[in-house]
């Protein structure tokens, strides 16, 4: 039986989303409409989210759900709309790719410094530029750090461990064990380490090339900054100028119909489940 606090929690609306930060509960929230049918929850780091999905689906609530940004994993976009999904995760690197909309940015009243589309859009590409390697450098971390986990060791049911000879086996039956850690050494070298920065790096750079860098590139950094080159004057101070600027972005999509596809998509794919 779930405690009392958390029955009040979930039957807020209909349908609950958890997300992970106060900035990404704003912008969608606000970008929906305060649509009464959705509630949105700040959870924290994805571990956390998926461990309230998951509480609350053993507690028979099946109108629970998380979205995750992508970062350098994977993205289950595709199946929004087609899989019973409870947990959502991005198709672009995370929230803020939407909010660095050089058209929107132009023409909210909070942009007080007068940037025009094409400065905003030459800002922001040079900001993408500069941060090619600094991509890469992270990409190679985070793939290593997956490639370190496959096939780590999952706990397993006390039934299965009932003695030393079924608990040796577990460790040393282990994938992991057998597969992972003889890899790992020359996935580290110096030449193998070097080969995955270029690589990375040439993903990135094609991506600038293209201009399709927003949907791949990590836009915090860049976002904190674009809030003082934008938003000048009469400005909110630290997180509160943010929002501001956050929900002025938001109802400047919405008032010109440019809401992003896959932000229209994951509410169409929450109310189906209804």
């Amino acid at each position: 039986m779930e405690p009392a606090s958390l029955g009040a929690l979930y039957n807020a609306a209909p349908i609950i989303l958890w997300v992970e930060d106060q900035l990404t509960g704003r912008y969608l929230d606000t970008v929906w409409q305060h649509d009464s049918k959705i509630q949105i929850y700040i959870g924290g780091g994805h571990e956390t989210l998926e461990a309230a999905v998951e509480n609350a689906y053993r507690a028979g609530r099946k109108c629970v759900f998380s979205l995750r940004d992508r970062d350098f994993g994977p993205s289950n976009y595709s199946r929004w709309t087609t899989q019973d999904l409870r947990k959502f995760v991005l198709e672009s690197f995370e929230i803020e790719c939407f909010l660095c909309d050089a058209i929107a940015l132009a023409n909210i009243p909070l942009n007080t410094g007068g940037r025009v589309q094409v400065e905003i859009e030459h800002w922001l590409t040079a900001r993408a530029q500069a941060s090619q390697w600094w991509m890469a450098c992270r990409k190679v971390i985070s793939d290593l750090r997956e490639a370190r986990q496959e096939y780590f060791w999952k706990h397993p049911k006390q039934k299965q461990v009932t003695n030393q000879t079924e608990a040796e086996q577990i460790l040393f039956e282990s994938d992991w064990r057998k597969l992972t850690v003889p890899a790992l050494p020359a996935k580290v070298t110096e030449a193998s380490l070097r080969q995955q920065l270029i690589s990375a790096h040439q993903f990135y750079n094609k991506h600038v090339q293209t201009n399709t860098w927003l949907t791949y590139f990590s836009c915090k950094e860049v976002f904190n900054e674009l809030v003082s080159w934008i938003y000048t004057k009469g400005r909110s101070p630290g997180e509160a100028g943010k929002e501001d600027l956050v929900k002025a972005i938001a109802h400047e999509q919405m008032k010109s119909r440019r809401v992003p596809q896959e932000i229209r998509d994951l509410k169409l794919a929450l109310l189906k489940r209804l």
